[in-house]
């Protein structure tokens, strides 16, 4: 099969590795991390991109038909609620968000969700090449553009609303892959939680997902399979996402 991938850039290692070995053929577009600041936006890019692939006008991909549309993403806030293609079947996985992507299942998501306290601040190679993280780096080159911008007292007191949502979180979660080298994103994640005074803990991630998404293994229990035409809803249960009625 020939399929199309439309992915955070935060997957952007792990899809790599597994798209290496991938006996279909997999063309892949990476959007920016930062969208997901605003769902709307994430959604109206990712349809935007969509709507190319179905009037043969995106530029990365030349004049080639596809078997489906896969998406790199998870309901992530709804963002993904509404999407639709006039041309070709999507695929999504039947996920919350990416961290479900990075374990291999939601269910190895929700076991560990539900046996820890606290906020959980997830962290991966990938996640800490593609967006700031929470660190002594996103502080200082947030609080410099501030300084510069509004004077000092204007920047303390700008750093300490923006720091306020760092109080729900307790832990910096590794999640680690075997495709690659992680040593030293694992390194500056433990650096994050000292700075931040957080716990640090570390899971291993697996390729299940992923895979299966990549060489068309789209089981009803893991995948929501869109026919053309018909569009993505929130189920609210188990499944996470469903045909819209």
């Amino acid at each position: 099969m020939r399929l199309k991938i439309l992915a955070c850039k935060i997957l952007f290692r792990e899809l790599s590795a597994l798209a290496a070995h991938c006996e279909n053929i997999i063309d892949v577009t990476y959007l920016k991390q930062d969208f997901h600041n605003t769902p709307e936006l994430l959604q109206a890019q990712l349809q935007a991109e969509i709507d190319k692939l179905d009037n043969a006008q995106d530029p990365y991909t030349g004049s080639f038909d596809f078997n489906a549309i896969l998406l790199g993403y998870g309901l992530c806030s709804n963002a993904v609620v509404g999407l639709v293609s006039q041309k070709y079947p999507i695929v999504i996985p039947k996920a919350h968000d990416c961290i479900s992507l990075f374990l291999g299942s939601r269910e190895k998501y929700k076991c560990y969700f539900d046996t820890h306290q606290g906020g959980i601040y997830w962290y991966s190679r990938s996640w800490i090449e593609s967006t700031p993280m929470p660190s002594k780096e996103r502080y200082d080159h947030t609080y410099k553009h501030y300084l510069e911008k509004y004077g000092e007292d204007n920047a303390q007191y700008l750093m300490e609303m923006e720091q306020d949502w760092l109080v729900k979180y307790n832990t910096c979660a590794f999640v680690d892959w075997q495709s690659f080298d992680t040593q030293h994103a694992k390194d500056y994640t433990k650096a994050c939680a000292d700075y931040l005074g957080w716990q640090y803990e570390e899971l291993q991630g697996s390729d299940a997902l992923l895979k299966n998404l990549l060489d068309g293994k789209w089981s009803s229990h893991d995948f929501l399979v869109i026919s053309p035409q018909k569009t993505i809803a929130p189920s609210y249960d188990e499944s996470v996402v469903k045909i819209a009625e």
